[in-house]
């Protein structure tokens, strides 16, 4: 008998399927992972911008932690977007009560059409930091993300140190800053683990379909760290699984405006 590797996602769902909970599972998928679910909140999105989000009850989100562990037990966890403090401490809580590893936290704040996923004040940095980053295996922030993270300008400044002010102020174990918004034909994005700095490079491609990027990114590190890969080797495989999803999603059409990633390339 084959023993199934499974990936939980803890996020919010995204009803174009381009992002959030459709991503991950999609993701999950193309990699040869089993996805289960704790969906955090259910959005009114699309790839131009949010209508709307809503978060489940405290009681709901505790259940669905209970029923799936009930009867499996995951290889890996990533968290998506947790709309506000009290579902972060929850997800955090239930996370050690479980004996959880091979945690990633994206840090989801923004969508990538500019809609605000979280609530905006400063007490969602706060559970972050003193309550789910501890226990988590990497975190992924993008530069706005540090940004608000740090209560700083991070586009300005060298990425290493960015990383390791990250590290310090969240006790996080290792750190993944993405480079994706950042301007230039070079997209890079610095990994903090222990203490090496890795520079995972890529060119640019040309292309709007970049819905749900962050998302795919950090489900693809859950599903190599999974299948037993060292965290460096998880994000090399993710980064290029990325790239080739990007690439390929150029010449895919799915909705008006900008579109998701071509999951299946």
């Amino acid at each position: 008998m084959i023993t199934q590797k499974i990936v939980l996602s803890i996020a919010g769902s995204d009803n174009t399927g381009g992002a959030g909970i459709q991503a991950d599972i999609k993701t999950c998928c193309a990699f040869g992972i089993y996805a289960a679910t704790v969906i955090t909140g259910v959005t009114a999105q699309n790839s131009i911008k949010v209508f709307g989000v809503e978060s489940v009850s405290i009681r709901m989100l505790e259940q669905q932690f209970d029923s799936i562990f009930e009867v499996m037990r995951p290889d890996a966890v990533k968290t998506g977007m947790l709309p506000s403090s009290e579902i972060i401490e929850v997800v955090a809580c239930k996370l050690r009560e479980y004996g959880v590893s091979n945690i990633i936290v994206d840090p989801v704040m923004v969508a990538t059409n500019g809609g605000a996923l979280v609530s905006p004040g400063k007490d969602i940095v706060d559970a972050f930091t003193e309550k789910l980053l501890p226990i988590a295996t990497v975190m992924t922030p993008n530069i706005s993300e540090a940004s608000r993270f740090l209560n700083r300008d991070t586009s300005v400044m060298d990425p290493e140190t960015v990383c390791r002010l990250l590290k310090e102020k969240t006790s996080c174990m290792s750190i993944l800053l993405k480079g994706g918004h950042s301007p230039g034909d070079v997209s890079a994005d610095y990994l903090l683990d222990s203490d090496k700095l890795t520079c995972f490079e890529s060119h640019r491609i040309n292309t709007p379909n970049t819905h749900g990027t962050g998302c795919t990114l950090s489900s693809a590190i859950a599903c190599g760290l999974a299948k037993g890969e060292t965290l460096t080797t998880a994000v090399s495989n993710a980064k290029s699984f990325i790239d080739k999803a990007i690439a390929s999603a150029a010449t895919l059409h799915v909705m008006n405006g900008p579109g998701p990633l071509d999951f299946f390339v």
